[in-house]
């Protein structure tokens, strides 16, 4: 009986000697995931910065509906809030790297996300410290190390982000709308150039540019904005427009600016619509070009095609959901209907 109690006594100590140990031992670390992918470093950097997206990502809670966006939500000082939780973004460097707080189940972390780009490829780095809780440190005492234990939940993380922003990019459609009438406009614009992979950030960078512009100088904006295809460079790829906000009156701007106002005149044009990325304009203007030779009309030379943006990446972050318009100007205000000559019919018996 009393080799049971002392069993028992020393196996009470051990556990309070084991507990103090775990509990006395390093508590911070820092860990570091990372994760490549064809995805480039802009795209990225604004698909994390917008906490829009951080309800489909986070490698903790998927319902989306739990989460409470700030009224600042992407950026610096961006905020939201689920379950108790909080992701706070402290800082960012355009297009390189996030700085993000995060506050989940009550473990702290201080984390940094950023995006290594080279030869067309994108890797995406995520760094993390945190402050070890005690159920932590117990199962680490067992099982292994921070980075065996913590890293594969944000590994998780990053394999959202890549696994969203890639299923995003295949869901598109082009539908085909035939003749519309397009009214006379005013306008500013920029000219940007660009391959098609990184068409929607220079675009979405430019429309940023000239909204801040136009409240500069207290413009009202006039509809949606669209772009104008200038010219496409054979020898590198390269596609260069010119970004549109239309406006309500005439303006005139300094010169030398980048920004400059014009008109354009109403005109018909044969109108294809592109629901998803940018990335697959290429395939809607070669639709629209296809519609206009079947259909027998004839391009106007003195007019460029445009493409209206009536939700973008300004209304959005979900590229699935954007809706363009891509139209190129016509002459005719009708579709013709095509005589069959009599000779091709054929007669059944």
């Amino acid at each position: 009986m009393k080799i049971v109690k002392y069993v028992l006594i020393i196996a009470a100590l051990a556990v309070v000697f084991l507990t103090v140990y775990i509990a006395t031992g390093k508590s911070e670390y820092e860990i570091n995931v990372k994760r490549d992918t064809e995805l480039s470093d802009q795209r990225l950097f604004r698909y994390v910065n917008n906490l829009q997206n951080f309800g489909d990502w986070n490698p903790w809670n998927n319902t989306t509906e739990n989460f409470k966006l700030d009224s600042i939500y992407k950026g610096k000082n961006a905020r939201v809030e689920w379950n108790g939780n909080e992701a706070f973004i402290s800082n960012t460097i355009v297009n390189d790297t996030v700085f993000l707080k995060l506050n989940v189940s009550g473990n702290d972390y201080d984390t940094k996300m950023f995006f290594d780009e080279s030869s067309g490829k994108t890797t995406i780095n995520w760094n993390v410290k945190g402050s070890l809780s005690f159920s932590e440190k117990f199962k680490i005492f067992f099982q292994g190390t921070p980075q065996s234990i913590i890293a594969p939940t944000f590994q998780e993380g990053l394999a959202k982000i890549d696994g969203n922003i890639t299923e995003s990019l295949k869901n598109f459609s082009i539908k085909d709308e035939g003749l519309a009438s397009i009214p006379e406009m005013i306008y500013i614009k920029q000219t940007v150039e660009s391959d098609i992979e990184n068409l929607g950030d220079k675009i979405f960078n430019s429309m940023e540019h000239m909204n801040n512009f136009s409240k500069n100088f207290d413009l009202e904006p006039y509809g949606a904005p669209f772009t104008i295809f200038e010219n496409i460079n054979v020898l590198s790829g390269n596609v260069r427009y010119s970004v549109c906000i239309p406006i309500k009156n005439f303006f005139s701007t300094a010169e030398g600016s980048d920004i400059v106002c014009e008109k354009m005149p109403a005109f018909h044009g044969y109108k294809t619509v592109l629901t998803g990325d940018y990335i697959h304009s290429d395939k809607a203007w070669e639709k629209v070009k296809k519609e206009i030779v079947a259909k027998k009309l004839t391009q106007r030379t003195d007019l460029k095609p445009i493409a209206i943006y009536k939700t973008s990446i300004l209304t959005t972050q979900k590229s699935h959901e954007w809706i363009t318009e891509f139209i190129i100007p016509v002459n005719e205000t009708f579709i013709p209907i095509v005589d069959t000559p009599a000779d091709s019919l054929s007669v059944v018996r």
